[in-house]
């Protein structure tokens, strides 16, 4: 986890300098109120997917998790290992149905 510190207060690492997190992908999660990494690890990548998926259903795809995977854990989505993968697609198909 990547956070500035000064003195003795920590400033929030802003979700767009996170892995992963582009400008489109940031702009709809500030949409759902996640702002930063440390916020999009407390309401953990799941979460944030299916709050992200309620608002944008077309934001339904493996990409995305897996994206927001990655950077809950500090690594490119292709870094993840392949059965956490394996894992994630499994999850998001059988959250389609």
């Amino acid at each position: 986890m990547t956070t500035t510190t000064t003195n003795t207060t920590t400033t929030p690492t802003p979700i767009e300098r996170t892995p992963n997190i582009g400008p489109t992908l940031a702009s709809e999660l500030r949409g759902v109120g996640i702002d930063s990494l440390e916020a999009l690890m407390r309401v953990g990548f799941w979460d944030a997917w299916l709050q992200l998926r309620r608002v944008n259903p077309e934001r339904d795809g493996v990409p995305a998790c897996l994206a927001l995977a990655g950077a809950v854990a500090g690594v490119r989505w292709n870094h993840l290992p392949p059965r956490v993968r394996a894992d994630i697609r499994q999850r998001v198909k059988a959250a389609r149905t």
